[in-house]
C-alpha cells in the first residue's frame, strides 16, 4: 500500500475518532462513578439524619448507607444502634488494686501502637476482676464492637498509615474512654451528697434521680444479691456512626436489680 498525504489524513482522522471514542467512554464511566457516588452521599446523609433504633424508613442491610447509620447487620435483623456505657463499682476484686481508683468507677467495654497514652488510661480504668486489661479489651471488642454496622472495616476511611480494621478498633476505644469521661458517676453522686459509706443506706430513687438529671435519662443501677451497688449503665441512641456520631441519651431498657433501699460501699 502506498501512503499519500490523503491516506495520512484518513489515518489521522480514524485515530482521532478512536481517541475521541476512548475519551468519551472514560468520561461516561467517570460520570457513572460520580453519579453513583452522589447517590451514596445522598443516601448516607438521609440515613444519618435519623436516630438509631428510631429509623423512619428501612435501610437494606446491603446498602452503603449502613456505614453512616447503625442499621441491621443482616436483612430483616434488628437495628444495631443502642449504645451502652457500662461502669463498675468494684469493691471485691481479688487484689484491691484491681478495684480501680477509689473515687471512680471503672470502664466496661492496637492502642499500644497508635495511642500509648490511651492504653495507659485503660490500664488504670479498664480492668477485669483479675486485673487483666489486654485480654479484656480483646473480649470486649469482639463481643460488642462488632455489633454495629458503622464499625465494619469496610466502612472506615482508607488511610496510608493504619488499616481500616485497626482504625475501627482504635476509635472505638477512644469513644468508650470519651463517654466514660463524660459521665463521672462518682462525682455526680458526690455533688448530691451521696458518698460511699459502710453504715449509711441510700434510696434507689434518689440515686436514679441524681443520675437522670446529669445524664438526661435514667440509667440502669445494678446491685449484687446483698443490695450493694455494683454497676451503672448509661444508654444512648446515635445519629451517625458509633465513633464519630451524635449521641442522644435514652432511658434504661433494663429494670434496676437494686432494692428500694441500698448500700453504696467504699472501696477498700
Amino acid at each position: 500500500m502506498k501512503f499519500t498525504a490523503a491516506t495520512s489524513l484518513v489515518l489521522l482522522a480514524a485515530a482521532g475518532s478512536v481517541a475521541a471514542d476512548s475519551i468519551l467512554g472514560e468520561l461516561g464511566q467517570l460520570g457513572n462513578t460520580l453519579r453513583n457516588k452522589g447517590q451514596e452521599i445522598a443516601a448516607c446523609a438521609k440515613a444519618s439524619s435519623q436516630l438509631s433504633c428510631q429509623a423512619k424508613y428501612d435501610i437494606p442491610a446491603s446498602s452503603s448507607a449502613n456505614c453512616c447509620f447503625n442499621g441491621a447487620l443482616v436483612e430483616g435483623g434488628k437495628q444495631s444502634g443502642l449504645i451502652l456505657s457500662t461502669q463498675f463499682w468494684t469493691t471485691n476484686a481479688k487484689d484491691t488494686e484491681n478495684n480501680g481508683p477509689k473515687d471512680s468507677t471503672t470502664i466496661h467495654a492496637v492502642m499500644q501502637k497508635y495511642d500509648p497514652a490511651l492504653f495507659a488510661y485503660y490500664q488504670k480504668y479498664f480492668k477485669d476482676l483479675d486485673g487483666d486489661t489486654t485480654d479484656f479489651l480483646a473480649h470486649e471488642y469482639n463481643k460488642h464492637g462488632t455489633c454495629f454496622t458503622t464499625m465494619r472495616p469496610k466502612c472506615q476511611p482508607t488511610l496510608p498509615w493504619i488499616s481500616q480494621e485497626d482504625f475501627a478498633v482504635l476509635n472505638y476505644f477512644r469513644q468508650i474512654a470519651h463517654k466514660f469521661q463524660e459521665r463521672p458517676t462518682y462525682n455526680y453522686l458526690a455533688a448530691a451528697g451521696i458518698l460511699p459509706s459502710a453504715t449509711q443506706n441510700y434510696t434507689l430513687a434518689e440515686i436514679q434521680s441524681t443520675l437522670k438529671q446529669a445524664h438526661g435519662a435514667t440509667p440502669y443501677v445494678g446491685c449484687n444479691k446483698k443490695g450493694e451497688i455494683s454497676e451503672f449503665w448509661f444508654f444512648w441512641h446515635t445519629r451517625g456512626t458509633v465513633n464519630f456520631g451524635q449521641y442522644a441519651p435514652v432511658e434504661s431498657t433494663t429494670k434496676s436489680s437494686c432494692p428500694a433501699s441500698l448500700r453504696y460501699l467504699p472501696k477498700p
